[in-house]
């Protein structure tokens, strides 16, 4: 009796199921092979954008990280909106200040996951999460702050570059719809200065 219990909504998950795998199993059969290697090859470099945006900015380098931007990339977070590579690297000098020479970041890291990527031709949507970590007096990793991007990446002259990129606190909570705030979470700037 209770194995027929367990295997009835069993049967119906996987009824409902099908129709949404089979349709995208549809889909990537109407693909050419070219096409596919293509779809392939630009989920892992748009990947590869999303982390490399953390390890720059860890490594305070601004013009690295602008670069990740479209000539009209806009990103809008804790510290308002900029357009472009240069308003975003200015944006980000001007907030966090420029690193001495051989700066070498050994007390805060961002940790970006959970990366779910959807191309359509030239444009794309991601998503992910983040953490970042600060050190404590102790020498311990501390987690500071959680959140989640949403990001629109579009392919200019070969490569694929951050459209827009919205941040979204979750711990603590920030609504990143909402109007940025007048300066970052308490305790972020300093922070992020060392």
């Amino acid at each position: 009796m209770r194995k027929t219990r367990l295997a009835v909504p069993l049967a119906m998950a996987a009824a409902m199921a099908f129709p949404a795998w089979a349709a995208h199993a549809e889909d990537q059969q109407e693909l050419t092979l070219e096409q596919r290697v293509d779809q392939l090859e630009s989920e892992k470099q748009i990947r590869e954008v999303i982390i490399e945006y953390g390890e720059y900015l860890d490594a305070r380098d601004y013009a690295g990280y602008a670069s990740l931007f479209a000539s009209d990339g806009t990103w809008t977070g804790g510290f308002g909106n900029a357009t472009g590579p240069a308003a975003i690297q200015k944006m980000l000098e001007d907030n966090l200040g420029i690193p001495e020479e051989g700066f070498v970041n050994k007390d805060n890291f961002h940790l970006d996951t959970t990366v779910i990527v959807d191309v359509h031709g030239d444009t794309a949507e991601a998503r992910s999460r983040y953490m970042f970590y600060t050190r404590t007096e102790d020498n311990r990793p501390r987690p500071l702050l959680a959140g989640r991007y949403f990001d629109e990446f579009v392919r200019e002259n070969g490569e694929w570059k951050i459209k827009t990129r919205k941040s979204h606190g979750v711990i603590p909570y920030r609504d990143g719809n909402a109007p940025p705030p007048d300066a970052p979470p308490p305790g972020v700037q300093d922070v992020m200065k060392k």
